[in-house]
């Protein structure tokens, strides 16, 4: 999930459907807690609003804050492009091996990506 703080800066959450954990990622280091918790009490909601009944095991889900070694951004624009590869390398299960001096090659793989019309190996 792409979230906008503020109109200003971009972040990303992820439901780990399966490991029923929700992770934060910041290109800045920091943890919004109450977007995590946010995301947890939508996914109770909507469980009852389809299934009719309470999401079972709710307690056991965890809230995992920014990583300390996430790839951080140097300046005060890429945020967006450091969220759309997060949520590239996280989709493909791999580690965020990407640094502010990668950015350029990571606008293009965006770029490419929209230009083929689907996400590129």
């Amino acid at each position: 999930c792409p979230m906008n703080l503020d109109e200003m800066h971009w972040t990303l959450a992820v439901i780990f459907m399966e490991n029923k954990k929700i992770g934060y990622y910041d290109s800045m280091g920091e943890t919004e807690w109450t977007k995590l918790e946010g995301l947890l009490q939508y996914l109770k909601d909507e469980h009852v609003s389809k299934k009719g009944k309470e999401l079972e095991g709710w307690e056991e889900w965890e809230l995992l804050g920014c990583p300390e070694d996430v790839p951080r951004q140097l300046n005060g624009y890429d945020c967006g492009v450091f969220t759309c590869m997060f949520a590239d390398f996280i989709s493909k299960d791999c580690p965020l091996a990407f640094k502010q001096q990668h950015v350029n090659q990571c606008r293009e793989r965006i770029a490419l990506s929209i230009m083929k019309n689907c996400a590129v190996d």
